[in-house]
């Protein structure tokens, strides 16, 4: 895939413009980046806190037409995976909560915010944002300390181009690769992938069971102790 990068000094957030430009017709591999966010999303309707110049922030514009629309997780499971190898690249151990966040540890250093257009029933354009911690140390604002590439290696002069470029090189491989290489390679790095986990369902109660699969379509396939599956969506349970 060719992208084309388009840099701005401030926005309110990649996302917005990266859909603006893909509306008017903007083609497929533009990347829009910026040095500050004054509003990011992330998912759930949060905010992205991210101090300007130092961390990566930027939105992909997608057309994939041929993609059934029950299949579009694909999307998540590539650019996720492709975000971890980038990290692994810089010696950092890094995994995915579903449905894409991702943690070193416990703690969160990047999220993605994946947004698709629709004509009727036919997907028009997709947009992938991602907020990366990696030069940044201290987040104010913050309850819980986030990761960050900095953090992690004690190294603050991370070049933000550089990471982007791995990011967008991993993720057109994964991308132009079959199914099953991205599939396979998602499963491996998922948080808590080992193991039974405490869960909360959006009823309040509590599941204790462990990850058996991810749906092509994106839902979480859990298995309790008494061998029971459960099957959510997004939103539908909390990691605890």
């Amino acid at each position: 895939m060719l992208f084309n990068t388009i840099y701005y000094e401030t926005l309110p957030s990649s996302n917005n413009e990266a859909v603006r430009l893909a509306s008017a017709g903007m083609a497929e591999g533009a990347v829009v980046v910026c040095r500050e966010q004054t509003a990011g999303r992330g998912q759930r309707d949060n905010r992205w806190e991210s101090a300007p110049g130092m961390n990566l922030t930027m939105s992909l514009i997608l057309r994939p037409v041929d993609m059934a629309t029950d299949k579009l997780f694909f999307l998540s499971k590539v650019f996720s995976l492709a975000v971890v190898k980038s990290l692994n690249h810089y010696n950092i151990d890094a995994s995915i909560k579903w449905p894409n966040d991702i943690y070193v540890g416990t703690r969160k250093i990047a999220g993605i915010l994946i947004e698709h257009s629709f004509c009727g029933n036919n997907l028009v354009f997709s947009v992938i944002g991602l907020g990366l911690n990696v030069n940044q140390t201290l987040f104010p604002s913050m309850d819980i300390l986030p990761a960050s590439m900095a953090l992690e290696t004690g190294k603050n002069s991370y070049d933000l181009n550089e990471i982007l470029s791995s990011v967008l090189a991993n993720f057109s491989a994964l991308y132009e690769s079959s199914g099953d290489v991205a599939g396979s390679g998602y499963m491996e790095k998922l948080y808590r992938r080992k193991g039974y986990f405490p869960y909360m369902t959006k009823d309040g109660n509590t599941l204790t069971a462990k990850i058996c699969d991810v749906a092509d379509s994106g839902e979480l396939i859990l298995k309790d102790k008494n061998g029971k599956l459960h099957s959510f969506l997004f939103k539908e349970i909390k990691y605890i």
